[in-house]
């Protein structure tokens, strides 16, 4: 408008049209911006209250679940030799506990081969297996060196946990085989058969391995004297068991030749070995490396010694032979065994030393034996069962800390502030019915009495309310409840009509999706979209205002200018008149 307005009349077209514009719009914007403020705050603080009821929210789901009450721990006296864990359902106790040996795989050297390039194996099979596991690796000119062996075994023994290495000793180099397989009867085995296709240096078959043991019995007295009195033994040596009879007065020697005949073509044999102590049995067995040898005796009149004297002294297992660095011999490294332990002097086998059946609902992870004076003088390790009292501490603070936090939280958006001109700062909750509803139901579900005597209201259990309104806990009150009422609690809490049920349900109605801090911010949100509606309206009607005025403003600029030029042309022609006098 500036330089086309106001040339006729000089007047300042634009400044009145922009004055009388503005004036036009400034209340309606005015009211649009202070309604546009006031709901943006709501909307802002709205999201601020659901936030921190969401937080509220999450710890009352913690404690509404039973499960936070059925958890139980597990504490060992002594984890260097084991650990506990328990589930839900391992009973609250204390158990003893000695643990003897712990469960452990094979290992087991071959016959060592000279260590020269050279060196080659005849061709056929090698079947190697570890209790149930086997694997079979075919032996060929192209793998027939002792590497090949190796690569070959590491292959085929992935998917059953047998693998191969080469150690070279005094003797030569030899394939050593481990087995991840942990307890009695997983024992490794090779078996070798020749085909004849492929001549090496070395037969196949000298790779054959069959684990042996032997168990050296009580020693007496070397001499017709040593008798025994009626019985039997009873030989485990793997999978297969004996029953030997001995009758009233047999000799060691007659002992000896029993077993050998019930043992004959079963890999079980007696021998009798004499020393400076004495004479001893000494079982052997060529059916892995567990031999064990249990007498009972029956009575007599003739022999001079009980049967049970031969059962083995405390400590005293079978061994097996190890690996001959002199003379190449192949031997057992480690033998496959159980974990042994005791349970209240009840003695357990595992075969893992995870042990999951011992007690129901705990897992005992074994560490490491214990020494043979520990056993012996009795000393056990103790395990503690109990209610995991800590957790559930845990998460009642948590909801403390969470309800306070809300207080709070209410209190700011709902303050009223006052200052020194006396006009009052409000938050932008303050009366807000919302807000009072939500509060109103949380604190009346708080202070109702339910739940069994000594756990029928938050006081009782040390959780009492302040002036501020926030939730403050006695610790002492609340350990007090947890070990004298802690099912009482738990039904507190977590009940079919616990608390924590109540105020999930009540707050869930103000968080769920279309409840009602939704509804409000979807009618909030209707305003700030109407408010815009509105903006854009006035904007439209200043607009027609405006060209308006501009109008009114340029027709009447025009009717002066030509007023103006009438003025001019009636005052020439007055002057042109005869007799005129113009006047200075």
């Amino acid at each position: 408008m500036a330089g086309i307005l106001g040339v006729g009349s000089g007047i300042d077209i634009d400044s009145i049209v922009t004055a009388l514009v503005n004036a036009e719009k400034a209340p309606k914007t005015l009211q649009l911006d202070r309604l546009e403020k006031v709901t943006t705050s709501r909307f802002s603080a709205l999201g601020t209250l659901k936030g921190s009821l969401s937080s509220l929210q999450a710890t009352i789901q913690g404690l509404s679940k039973a499960s936070v009450f059925e958890t139980r721990t597990a504490s060992s006296s002594s984890s260097s030799v084991l650990t506990a864990k328990a589930a839900a359902s391992a009973d609250a106790g204390k158990y003893s506990m000695q643990v003897q040996q712990l469960a452990s795989s094979s290992k087991v050297a071959l016959q060592s081969v000279s260590s020269t390039s050279g060196t080659t194996f005849n061709s056929g099979k090698l079947t190697i297996s570890a209790g149930s596991s086997s694997i079979e690796v075919d032996v060929t000119a192209a793998n027939n060196t002792l590497s090949g062996l190796r690569d070959s075994i590491n292959e085929e023994g992935k998917s059953a946990g047998i693998s191969a290495t080469i150690v070279t000793d005094a003797s030569g180099s030899r394939l050593v085989l481990s087995s991840n397989k942990t307890g009695a009867g997983n024992d490794i085995t090779v078996a070798a058969t020749q085909d004849g296709v492929t001549t090496g240096t070395v037969a196949l078959t000298t790779q054959s391995f069959q684990p042996s043991a032997s168990l050296q019995l009580p020693s007496f007295a070397a001499g017709a004297t040593s008798t025994f009195k009626a019985g039997a033994l009873e030989i485990t040596a793997g999978s297969v068991s004996l029953n030997v009879a001995v009758n009233d007065g047999d000799s060691m020697e007659a002992i000896r030749d029993a077993i050998n005949t019930a043992g004959s073509g079963q890999g079980v044999s007696a021998t009798i070995e004499t020393d400076s102590s004495g004479a001893r049995l000494v079982l052997s067995s060529t059916n892995g490396t567990a031999l064990e040898v249990s007498a009972s005796s029956t009575g007599g009149a003739t022999g001079t010694n009980e049967l049970t004297s031969l059962n083995p002294a405390s400590g005293v297992v079978a061994t097996s032979s190890g690996p001959n660095s002199t003379t190449g011999a192949g031997g057992v490294i480690s033998k496959a065994q159980s974990a042994i332990l005791y349970v209240d002097g009840l003695q357990v086998t595992s075969d893992s030393n995870t042990v999951t059946t011992a007690i129901d609902g705990l897992t005992l992870n074994l560490v490491s034996a214990q020494s043979s004076a520990d056993l012996l003088a009795g000393k056990t390790v103790d395990v503690t069962v109990g209610v995991d009292k800590g957790t559930v501490k845990s998460n009642v603070q948590k909801f403390v800390d969470a309800y306070n936090s809300l207080i709070s939280t209410v209190g700011q958006l709902s303050a009223v502030v006052p200052v020194t001109d006396g006009t009052p700062v409000t938050g932008p909750l303050v009366g807000d019915v919302t807000v009072r509803g939500l509060m109103s139901g949380i604190r009346g579900e708080l202070v109702k009495m339910t739940g069994p005597d000594g756990a029928r209201a938050l006081a009782e259990l040390g959780i009492t309310t302040q002036k501020d309104g926030t939730l403050k806990i006695d610790d002492t009150t609340l350990s007090a409840a947890l070990d004298s009422n802690f099912e009482g609690v738990a039904e507190y809490f977590s009940g079919s009509n616990g608390l924590m049920t109540r105020l999930e349900s009540n707050v869930s109605n103000y968080l769920k999706s279309d409840g009602v801090l939704d509804q409000r911010t979807k009618s909030l949100s209707g305003t700030l979209a109407n408010i815009d509606d509105q903006r854009e309206a006035l904007d439209m009607r200043i607009e027609k205002v405006q060209a308006r005025l501009v109008a009114q403003y340029s027709a009447m600029d025009s009717l002066v200018a030509r007023l103006q030029k009438t003025s001019e042309s009636l005052t020439s022609q007055l002057a042109s008149l005869p007799g005129f006098v113009k006047k200075d």
